[in-house]
């Protein structure tokens, strides 16, 4: 996918602004707080229907305002055009429009604009509890699996009824039998989502060992444990079968449910799950160095490309949000070594455009072509010059 351009109203702080790209690199430079991340946010918004910063919908309408537009015009791998708007607005639900539908949900955009993103906000993959782990995973197997996303959407909204009815039984509003069924359809969502977090993992761990690798360029053993939560009830259970796990979750709904009366929430499921991540031998947020997390959350997200190229048919698009000021030049020129040699289309927010730049210059091998290169100076929530280049291929 290649984003051609994209046009803001009313996020943020930008009133009126409107960009066309590259479809390369693409670098946004300027002073903190001049509306760079902004634009990253919109493309966010046009891919996966929100931000990756964490706030809500709401927090991206114009001071003032009433609502706030975003519009991005792309091509597809398969040149054909793609068009989607998203309109915020206050008190109501966010409308979506495509190429091809004047009304969409949420889950009907979701992977088909795939989106990588690495910002400074993502340290917590590596360093943060159970919660950023289960996020990262989610996010990458939504864009990639259509059915993941309706799974993730089903669980939310059975989740939710289940409290409802556990906090109806504990005042005598509801019976067992409203609860018996409430809780079958949760087990077989969740069991599916085990199963499913499951094979992804199994998948996607020899490529995140692989870009460790060449991120670190040592010999650090990196594993990932997917830890789900039915593992801590159940002494054995074959997570790789959605059957299996169902049977055990029956199980723990048995056992728990006057504490869930009580407590009046669901206390097993996927929303409980962790993924581990170790590196030789130790847990990575309890013995990681700072350059082994950073350069761990680089590996996850170049793997996370790698993942979307094949599960999406199209190239996703990465975001490296302030990142040159969180990662130091090396691992900055192997990620857009990366981006470059899969033809990616790349966004950088900076400070400092002409540090981007030299590094693009100094990625060793550029991938047998000119890579093109906008740099476009951002402030105040305008769009106040770009300046086209070519990065010439490496002699």
């Amino acid at each position: 996918m290649v984003i051609r351009s994209i046009h803001l109203h009313n996020v943020r702080n930008h009133e009126q602004s409107e960009l066309s790209f590259v479809p390369d690199v693409n670098i946004l430079t300027g002073g903190n707080g001049s509306g760079k991340t902004s634009v990253l946010e919109g493309i966010s918004l046009c891919a996966i229907a929100r931000t990756f910063v964490p706030v809500t919908d709401q927090a991206l309408i114009r001071h003032n305002e009433d609502a706030c537009s975003v519009s991005v015009q792309a091509t597809t791998d398969l040149q054909a055009p793609y068009q989607v708007s998203v309109t915020l607005r206050h008190g109501t639900r966010k409308r979506i429009t495509t190429s091809t539908q004047t009304s969409c949900s949420p889950r009907d955009i979701i992977g088909n604009l795939p989106m990588v993103v690495l910002s400074p906000d993502h340290k917590g993959i590596t360093i943060g509890p159970p919660a950023e782990r289960r996020s990262f995973v989610d996010a990458v197997m939504a864009q990639a699996q259509r059915r993941y996303t309706e799974l993730l959407y089903e669980h939310r909204r059975l989740y939710k009824h289940r409290g409802a009815i556990l906090s109806a039984i504990a005042e005598g509003q509801a019976g067992d039998a409203d609860l018996d069924l409430w809780t079958e359809q949760f087990i077989n969502v969740s069991a599916e989502i085990v199963q499913r977090r499951f094979a992804f993992l199994t998948e996607i761990t020899p490529r995140i060992c692989d870009t460790y690798a060449s991120v670190a360029g040592g010999s650090e053993q990196i594993d990932i444990v997917y830890r789900p939560d039915i593992a801590e009830h159940v002494s054995s259970v074959d997570a790789s079968s959605a059957a299996d796990v169902a049977e055990a979750y029956r199980s723990v709904a048995r056992q728990m449910r006057r504490r869930e009366i009580i407590r009046q929430t669901t206390l097993f499921g996927p929303q409980k799950d962790d993924v581990a991540l170790f590196i030789n031998g130790g847990l990575v947020r309890e013995t990681a160095s700072q350059g082994q997390h950073k350069s761990l959350l680089v590996a996850l997200k170049l793997a996370e490309s790698t993942i979307l190229h094949e599960h999406c048919n199209e190239r996703p698009v990465v975001l490296l949000d302030d990142v040159f000021s969180e990662l130091d030049a090396d691992r900055c020129r192997r990620v857009l070594d990366h981006v470059i040699s899969m033809n990616m289309q790349c966004f950088v927010t900076t400070t400092d455009g002409q540090q981007v730049r030299s590094v693009i210059d100094s990625v060793d091998r550029l991938p047998g072509r000119d890579v093109s290169v906008q740099m476009s100076t951002v402030s105040n929530g305008r769009i106040t010059g770009s300046e086209r280049s070519i990065a010439r291929e490496a002699a």
